[in-house]
C-alpha cells in the first residue's frame, strides 16, 4: 500500500535481524502490547501537517518535530547499519536521549500513501530510490515521558516491524517483533502500571516491501519553548553538521509543524 503494486516485488531482503541489536541493558519493568483503540491517551501526531507526496514522497534529511513530538532515524549511540535494503539498528542511546538524522537522503521522507500521509523511513539505497522508500528505521523523542504509544502501519507484506522502548538515561525499557505485517494495522502499547518513563521508540523493519507510519497516539501532552527543543536535538549538533559541510550539501535541519 505504501507503493504502487506494479512495483511490490523485490529482489533482496534483510539478514540477521534481531532484537538482540538493541543492546542488554534494561530497566525493571515491561510494557504490554494493547488494542490500539483501548489506550487513554489524547495526544495525536497529524502526520497531515507535513508536506507528504506520492511516488517517492517528500524527502526530509533533517530532525522534523510535529504537535511536539521529534522524528529522525535514531538516537545518538546508536549504529545503523544496511542489511539487504533496510536498515537495521544496533547498540544502546546514550543518556539524556537525543536524536540523529541519518545520512542525507537516508533519513525520513512524507509519502502520501493509499492510506494517507504516513512517513517512512528511507533506506540505505538513498532517496529518491525506489526500493529505500520504506526501508528505512524512524525513532521518535517526546520532550517528556509517556506510558502510552500507539500508531498505524501501513504497507505491511507479511514481514517483520522491531520496535523498542527508551528511558531518557538510554536504557532499554522493553522491545518487541511485530510479525506478519498486515496492509493496514493498528499497534497499542502500555506501560505496566501506568508508570511515565518512555522518552523514545525506534522502529525499523524487513517488509519486503517497507511500510509506513501514522496515527501516532500518545498519553502526556507537552510543546517545549524552542529553546528546549534546541537542547533535545543536540545530537544533530557538531557531528552530523561537520558531516554535511564535508559532503558540500544544506541540509533541512528543522520543520516545526
Amino acid at each position: 500500500m505504501v507503493k504502487q503494486l506494479k512495483r511490490l516485488r523485490k529482489l533482496t531482503s534483510a539478514v540477521g535481524v534481531g532484537l538482540a541489536l538493541f543492546g542488554t541493558t534494561t530497566v525493571q519493568g515491561q510494557i504490554t502490547q494493547v488494542d490500539y483503540n483501548s489506550l487513554t491517551g489524547t495526544e495525536f501526531v497529524s502526520v497531515n501537517s507535513i508536506t507528504a507526496t506520492s511516488g517517492a514522497g517528500t524527502n526530509y534529511d533533517g530532525i522534523i518535530v510535529i504537535d511536539g513530538v521529534a522524528f529522525g532515524e535514531h538516537f545518538v549511540g546508536q549504529t545503523v547499519s544496511p542489511s539487504g535494503n533496510f536498515d537495521q539498528i544496533g547498540g544502546t542511546p546514550t543518556g539524556n536521549l537525543s536524536l540523529q538524522p541519518g545520512e542525507p537522503g537516508q533519513n525520513i521522507v512524507g509519502l502520501l500513501s493509499p492510506a494517507g500521509a504516513v512517513l517512512s523511513g528511507v533506506g540505505p539505497a538513498g532517496y529518491p530510490v525506489f526500493d529505500a522508500i520504506g526501508e528505512g528505521a524512524v525513532s521518535i523523542l517526546f520532550s517528556n515521558d509517556q506510558s502510552e504509544f500507539g500508531f498505524r502501519l501501513t504497507g505491511g507484506h507479511g514481514g517483520n516491524a522491531y520496535v523498542s522502548f527508551f528511558g531518557d538515561d538510554g536504557s532499554v525499557i522493553d522491545s518487541f517483533t511485530l510479525s506478519a505485517l498486515p496492509l493496514v494495522g493498528l499497534f497499542g502499547f502500555a506501560r505496566d502500571g501506568g508508570v511515565n518513563d518512555i522518552r523514545g521508540i525506534s522502529i525499523w523493519n524487513d517488509d519486503l516491501t517497507g511500510i509506513g507510519l501514522t496515527g501516532f497516539r500518545h498519553d502526556v501532552a507537552a510543546v517545549p519553548e524552542p529553546a528546549t527543543w534546541a537542547m533535545l536535538l543536540m545530537g544533530f549538533g557538531a557531528a552530523g553538521y561537520a558531516m554535511r559541510r564535508r559532503r558540500g550539501q544544506n541540509s533541512e535541519l528543522l520543520q516545526i509543524a
